[in-house]
C-alpha cells in the first residue's frame, strides 16, 4: 500500500526500471502554476482561473497585468495627460509606462 501522502491527485506516479530490470514506482508531486499578480503594486490578480493565460485573462485593458485599483489610476493619469492638464512628465514613473502606451 502505498503511503497516505503519494494518495492524492496532486501526486503523480512514475514507473521507472533499474538496473536489475524490475520496474519501480516513484512519486513526484505536480508543479502548482504561479499565482498572477499586478506589475505595479504586486498585488494579487482576482478572477483569473485555471487555463492558458489567453483564455484566465478579463476582457478589458490591462487585463491579466494590472489590477483594478491601478488600472484606474493609469486611466485617470492618461486622461489628464490627454487633455494636457498633466504632462507626461509628472506621471509617477511606475504608470508613465502604462499611460504613454495610453495616449
Amino acid at each position: 500500500m502505498t503511503k497516505r501522502k503519494d494518495r492524492s491527485t496532486a501526486v503523480r506516479k512514475i514507473k521507472r526500471k533499474v538496473q536489475s530490470g524490475e520496474s519501480r514506482e516513484y512519486y513526484r508531486r505536480r508543479l502548482k502554476k504561479p499565482t498572477v499578480s499586478c506589475a505595479i503594486c504586486k498585488s494579487q490578480l482576482r478572477g483569473i482561473g485555471e487555463g492558458a493565460k489567453s483564455e484566465r485573462t478579463p476582457n478589458r485593458k490591462f487585463g491579466g497585468n494590472l489590477c483594478h485599483r491601478c488600472q484606474a489610476k493609469v486611466i485617470v493619469e492618461s486622461q489628464r495627460v490627454r487633455e494636457k492638464s498633466k504632462s507626461i512628465e509628472d506621471v509617477q514613473m511606475l504608470y508613465r509606462r502604462y499611460v504613454q502606451g495610453q495616449i
